[in-house]
């Protein structure tokens, strides 16, 4: 991945006590180039530390063992691992969150590169830093900062993280899939999901020793103690293929 440094003087050295933790997807309500010159300017007094562009440009900002300052204001959070001092106070979240700006604003579709390349990106900071890829841990500024609506309305952030779990898809946004019929047996009580990965929501439940009919199945959904194999039925459902026999 090609990063080409823009440096920004806003931000702080270090990171106190704290270490990366989460990553925090931002939408630039602007073009690149435009970020590019706005946080470069010590007056804006704003930062990421990275920032993708529509044919998947990456610049950086602020180094990852730097504070970035992205997300320190602080409206009725939704995000469940905000922290918090003894007394109840917030404690700034720049601190030990990485943040990604993407271009457009909050109508806009990202493009495949944008996928792609965000998805690699976060992928190699989750490894860098040990942050588990899930949507706990990979989340949208407005679950910290309830006023803005970003990274906006057209970001899919359940395909951007199966994507960083390393599901591969075709330009179209479609996961690549082998049509088959079956059936299989439940070898333990088993998740049926949107998508095939354990970041999709469940949308049903099966017991064990229950056989489930499934249409295809495809070899590049999350892979799970080495497995990548994931069945889909008719009614859109996806299960692991490790759970069945």
């Amino acid at each position: 991945m090609n990063i080409t440094p823009v440096l920004s003087p806003n931000f702080t050295q270090g990171r106190r006590t704290y270490r990366p933790e989460a990553i925090v997807i931002h939408v630039m309500d602007g073009t690149l180039k435009g970020t590019d010159s706005w946080f470069c300017s010590a007056l804006s007094q704003v930062s990421a530390h990275y920032g993708i562009g529509k044919n998947g440009e990456v610049h950086q900002y602020v180094d990852e063992i730097d504070t970035a300052w992205h997300a320190g204001r602080i409206h009725d959070p939704t995000w469940p691992l905000i922290k918090k001092t003894s007394d109840g106070m917030y404690i700034n979240p720049n601190y030990y969150t990485i943040g990604v700006e993407h271009e457009g604003n909050e109508q806009s579709e990202w493009t495949d590169a944008m996928y792609a390349t965000s998805a690699e990106l976060i992928r190699k900071m989750c490894q860098r830093w040990s942050i588990p890829a899930d949507r706990l841990h990979i989340i949208g500024h407005h679950e910290i900062y309830s006023l803005k609506n970003c990274p906006g309305f057209k970001v899919d952030m359940d395909k951007l993280i199966a994507l960083v779990n390393g599901s591969t898809q075709h330009v179209n946004g479609q996961i690549s899939k082998t049509e088959k019929f079956g059936k299989v047996t439940t070898l333990t009580r088993l998740n049926l999901r949107a998508g095939p990965g354990k970041v999709y929501k469940i949308t049903n439940m099966v017991n064990a020793g229950i056989q489930l009919a499934y249409d295809g199945f495809t070899m590049q959904g999350e892979t799970v103690n080495g497995n990548g194999k994931w069945f889909y039925t008719e009614e859109g459902n996806w299960f692991w293929s490790g759970g069945v026999k």
